[in-house]
């Protein structure tokens, strides 16, 4: 951009980003420098490479555009620039995007700078913090017209981030100039800022004073985005006539295409998923289904279709219970959506998602909280976390805890005590009673009508909103994890830090200067909604004090659970946490300590016994309080309809939880279903106490499936040994009537994967493990052009290979990423990479074509015998370890080798470095779809997955011209050289690395890695 072209609304101010090798100020350096000067509406520029004494991870070559190692090369040190960088900034203020990055390299790194730094992001997050993100790139695509990616070069930054300031204080301006109120958003903060004898907010200034009649700005206001009325015509007639086989619509292309470059195929498994919906949801009989959908099938819309039309249809209400939070967005921010646009029903079917009451922020205990916050010492960010909290929740569309952004929550620290005290609770929050205008009152509203509902599987095992929907239509994506976390979503806990927290509620507040919890409230008087109910049970002093006796005891006793490990030889024994069955492991070895010149085993016992003699203290201590209170609440001259007495009434039966599971977790019988699980943090800072049930059937059928009138329950992976009579035993599934479908594959994965093991590389126990799998993937990665995804049963082991593999890659030209954040930079054919992932990539991850053609495990995923719940299970059900192993391990290893062949171009190896016991996999080829498996020596890997690559390629671009070439679009045009260009865009709409031209007047060439073909004209435009 032209600097005349620089609009901005503020003056006297420098724009400043850098580019830096790295983010540890201190480990790292800068590289670049880039600043624009706004001086009484005067703009000038500044921009320095700086030379590098390190070397630049190759990853940083990636992320800033077209920058090279010999920018660096030739620019000079960042001595010899400092000084007129200094003489540039003068006294101005500077704006950075971020700025607590630049504040650090730069006061790191220049010991002479001096300027005060105030952040752009900061502003943007106090003006409109419901953002999904707060980068550059995303604020200027949502603030602006500009569409164009962040390209993480200085210069350009800097003028983004003027694009980005400008839009949000327009917005600002154009949201003030609406409202009735007379004072301005920076007025109500410096107000409050000042009632804590605090400086004005650095923004503030410069919003009063910007220039808002500057003209042509760049910015996109929230009354531009008008929802285009995409409905279909003529589908009325359409529905109607399919409405008893609604898959049939499935095969009427017309209703489909509807993006530029999607290219919609009718897939057989799709429809037939769609028709046993259909049929489960409108029949007396067999209303379940367990279904095993199998990638590529196109899952999501085969059971969207159905949830829609019968929501529209025959107005069933739906609840779709997805496992993770990424899923649950896809389905409400896409794939819902589109759906229903295709079918032309906008606004005839209604659909949101909702959590636990808990995840919401509660505008009346934050106005209340807002108006008592009192403290000795208060911080500029401690109030503004306050005031962009009620910005927040300001019209009532925005509260949900989970979607606050993790910026957010680490530029103010403070920030999460103030949502502690601020979120719902379920004993005080009623939503029918409340006047104010929040998202979970709105969202329990619209729950009552709502056709289709999206929650998590944790809130569907314990629904708490059955009298505004029930669960009687439900559709569980992912079914197999209910398996795995069911006994988590049933079990009772005491966790170390939340039984803290409740103590300090129900703590007289007159008392809490002599409480451990003296700390939290020093300064601060506030009055807490229990205080308001001892006042109104008429508690007296003397029980007050009892209470506050016993609770101090308490946290006593809890404290020095945590001490004992740490003082009893605990704290030596692992780099994990300690976690075992506290019956029926203590005997168990911890670990060993050298003691008396010779290595000592250390059990459990010790220290179980000592959880069992504090925990028995405390459950004396909490019948005590249960005791005072149930005395004092037994009097008829209470009014037991008022608010006050409900909400304490309600923590009462908190506390009789509390209770009943220190109870049953005491408790033990040989031939009970519980197991007793503890589990210490390893900085002995946090426990966490489990009375997990093992009759999980029982609860699931009690809570969930008795109610249903239709049960729908999908996964790529419902199957263990050809059958699923693990899920539908575990769940109870199998007590009602229910009917299986396994739809076949669409893909040929015995021709598509190759299954590779090695045999003779080490064991995963022995030390040079890590070394080993390093240098195979590193050696492997030269061959295939990067695009693997190595995955990991250990977050451990994946941390230490990525430190050493780090090196060999960079050494090759190779980037490493780590995590799902990486999964991006698989995708760009035009980079060499390889990303590391542990539990969160072995399912959600989808790359398709060239940009994924290696998936590695570090090991075959078994459970560990001595996990304290499958231990527990064993010797209770009188189980052998294959049984109870072998169902998840083969879970996991189809999750695993599904990453591969996602859709119809796609191929590849699965490489497992270390299988245990050969014989294993070998038993398990039917479950893994009789994908051929080999074991090879590590010298001979890379020439079988060459091989296997090269076959595979041959057959997916043979595939692919068939495909395109089948298109009108060909079939009309005669100008070779527009026929190779359509041809190309497709092949790259494909994620295929293959390039065709135009060789002679009759032939197109084509090069698809090592593959070379001549292809007749008359071929394409005959197929």
């Amino acid at each position: 951009m032209e600097l005349n072209n620089i609009k901005s609304l503020i003056d006297n101010v420098v724009f400043l980003d850098l580019e830096t090798s790295g983010l540890n100020h201190e480990a790292c350096e800068i590289l670049e420098i880039g600043a624009i000067k706004i001086e009484n509406q005067n703009i000038t520029s500044f921009h320095t490479f700086v030379k590098n004494k390190k070397e630049v991870p190759l990853e940083i070559f990636s992320l800033c555009t077209d920058l090279k190692q010999s920018d660096l090369d030739n620019a000079p040190s960042l001595n010899n620039i400092s000084n007129e960088l200094l003489r540039f900034l003068d006294d101005k203020t500077i704006i950075c995007h971020n700025g607590d990055f630049e504040r650090r390299f730069l006061n790191y790194h220049i010991p002479n700078f001096r300027n005060k730094i105030i952040d752009s992001m900061e502003l943007v997050v106090m003006l409109e913090p419901y953002h999904k993100e707060f980068n550059l790139e995303y604020l200027k695509n949502e603030l602006t017209n500009d569409k164009g990616l962040e390209k993480h070069r200085a210069l350009d930054d800097s003028i983004d981030t003027i694009k980005v300031v400008n839009a949000v204080l327009m917005r600002l301006k154009n949201e003030e100039n609406k409202s009735i109120t007379l004072e301005n958003l920076t007025f109500k903060m410096n107000s409050y800022l000042n009632k804590f004898a605090l400086d004005k907010w650095c923004w503030s200034e410069f919003i009063n004073n910007a220039n808002y009649d500057l003209k042509d700005v760049d910015v996109k206001y929230n009354d531009d985005i008008e929802a285009k009325d995409n409905n279909k015509k003529n589908m009325k007639a359409i529905i109607d006539e399919y409405r008893y086989g609604y898959e049939y619509l499935l095969k009427k292309e017309d209703i489909w295409q509807s993006k530029k470059g999607f290219n919609y195929e009718f897939r057989q498994g799709q429809f037939e998923l769609t028709k046993e919906i259909r049929e489960t949801m409108n029949t007396r009989g067999e209303n379940i289904a367990c279904i095993e959908a199998p990638t590529g099938i196109g899952k999501s819309v085969g059971y969207l279709l159905p949830s829609i039309m019968e929501s529209y249809l025959n107005d069933k209400r739906i609840i779709i219970s997805t496992d993770t939070k990424e899923l649950q967005t896809q389905l409400i921010k896409k794939d819902i959506p589109n759906v229903i646009q295709s079918l032309g029903l906008k606004n005839k079917v209604s659909f949101g998602y909702i959590k636990g009451k808990s995840n919401y922020i509660c505008v009346e205990k934050l106005e209340k909280y807002k108006n008592e916050y009192s403290s000795k010492k208060p911080s500029v960010s401690e109030i503004l976390s306050i005031l962009l909290l009620e910005r927040l929740v300001l019209d009532g569309l925005y509260g949900d805890i989970e979607e606050i952004n993790y910026w957010i929550i680490s530029h103010f620290p403070e920030m999460i005590n103030h949502i502690r005290q601020i979120a719902c609770d379920p004993n005080l929050c009623k939503p029918k009673k409340c006047f104010r205008e929040c998202l979970y009152k709105k969202r329990v509203e619209e729950l009552k009508e709502e056709d289709i509902t999206v929650v998590n599987h944790s809130l569907l095992a314990r629904w708490p909103y059955k009298e505004e929907k029930p669960i009687e239509n439900l559709i569980v994506d992912e079914a197999h994890n209910l398996v795995e976390k069911g006994y988590d979503f049933f079990a009772s806990e005491i966790d170390y830090r939340a039984f803290k927290y409740f103590l300090q509620e129900i703590y007289p507040s007159e008392l809490i200067s002599n409480s451990p919890f003296a700390y939290n409230f020093k300064g601060k008087k506030m009055i807490k909604p229990l205080d308001r109910f001892y006042y109104f049970i008429k508690l007296e002093a003397d029980k007050k004090q009892k209470i506050s006796r016993e609770i101090n005891l308490m946290v006593e006793e809890m404290d020095y659970i945590l001490m004992y490990g740490q003082h009893n030889n605990y704290s030596t024994l692992s780099n994990y946490n300690l976690n075992w069955e506290i019956n029926l492991q203590c005997d168990e070895k911890a670990g060993s300590i050298f003691k008396d010149k010779r290595m000592v085993d250390v059990t459990y016992r010790p220290y179980g016994d000592c959880i069992k003699t504090s925990l028995d203290k405390i459950l004396k201590n909490l019948k005590s309080i249960a005791y005072i209170l149930d005395r004092q609440m037994d009097d008829d001259n209470l009014n037991k309809e008022d608010d006050t007495y409900k909400y304490g009434a309600n923590k009462v039966k908190d506390l009789e939880c509390l209770i009943m599971t220190i109870e049953i977790f005491l408790e033990y019988h040989k031939d009970d279903n519980f197991a007793r699980i503890a589990n210490i943090d390893k900085d002995f800072n946090n426990f966490l106490f489990q009375v997990v049930p093992l009759n999980i059937a029982d609860l699931f059928e009690e809570k969930i499936l008795s109610s249903l009138n239709s049960g729908v329950f999908l996964s790529a992976t419902l199957t263990v040994n050809n059958n699923m009579n693990h899920f539908t035993n575990t769940l109870g599934i199998d007590r009602f009537t229910y009917k299986k479908k396994i739809i076949d594959p669409i893909f040929n994965y015995s021709k598509r994967i190759k299954i590779v093991t090695l045999n003779n590389i080490s064991s995963y126990r022995n030390k040079e493990f890590i070394e080993d799998i390093s240098k195979t993937i590193s050696t492997l990665s030269l061959d295939t052009n990067g695009h693997i995804l190595s995955l990991f049963n250990s977050k451990d082991r994946e941390d230490k290979t990525y430190n050493i593999l780090k090196d060999y890659l960079h050494k090759e030209g190779t980037e490493i990423y780590l995590d799902k954040r990486g999964i991006k930079y698989l995708k760009d054919l035009n980079k060499k990479c390889v990303v590391l992932g542990s539990k969160g990539c072995f399912e959600g991850v989808d790359v398709p074509g060239d940009g994924l053609v290696c998936v590695t495990l570090d090991k075959i995923p078994n459970l560990n015998p001595r996990d304290p719940l499958y231990s527990t299970i064993m010797k209770k059900f009188n189980k052998q370890y294959y049984q109870v192993n072998q169902p998840q391990m083969i879970i996991k290893l189809k999750q695993a080798m599904g990453r591969i062949l996602r859709s119809k171009y796609d191929y590849g190896c699965f490489i497992i470095f270390d299988v245990g016991n050969r014989s294993t996999l070998n038993r398990l080829k039917n479950d893994l779809h009789n994908c051929e498996i080999i074991s090879v020596p590590v010298e001979r890997l890379n020439s079988s997955v060459n091989n296997h690559l090269k076959n595979c390629r041959e057959e997916v671009i043979r595939s692919i011209v068939s495909d395109i070439s089948k298109n009108d679009i060909i079939k009309g045009e005669k100008n070779m050289h527009v026929i190779s260009d359509y041809m190309n865009d497709e092949i790259r709409n494909r994620n295929i690395n293959a390039v065709m031209k135009v060789a002679n007047e009759k032939n197109y060439s084509l090069k698809y890695f090592d593959l070379k073909y001549l292809i007749n004209k008359d071929k394409i435009k005959n197929h």
